[in-house]
């Protein structure tokens, strides 16, 4: 591969699976897969875009509440936020609901 956003695509396609990629990224898996084989129709630019920022662009997420974290770190913050309510100490609450506001998975 020689654009860095698509071998971090297919890292993060082997280490979560296609669907888990395609729903972080807000598309669906079968524009993935035309991605990754060279045959979408259309430009790629927002696919790079949302690429390089939720999983970095050199492994870092700018995150509003924790400042720069792994990309991994970012998507396991949003997911149990998608769970939490109430509960919790305030800063948990707090970045939690940064979580579940954010425009980068949102």
């Amino acid at each position: 591969m020689c654009n860095p956003w698509l071998a971090i695509l297919e890292r993060e396609i082997a280490a979560k699976g296609r669907g888990q990629v395609a729903r972080e990224l807000g598309v669906s898996p079968s524009t993935l897969s035309l991605v990754l084989s060279g045959k979408y129709p259309a430009s790629t630019e927002k696919i790079e875009n949302r690429v390089a920022e939720i999983y970095g662009e050199d492994g870092l997420v700018n995150c509003p509440m924790l400042g720069e974290i792994e990309p991994a770190r970012c998507a396991d913050n949003w997911q149990r936020a998608q769970k939490i309510k109430a509960a919790g100490n305030p800063a948990t609450i707090r970045l939690y609901r940064a979580c579940r506001s954010c425009l980068k998975r949102g």
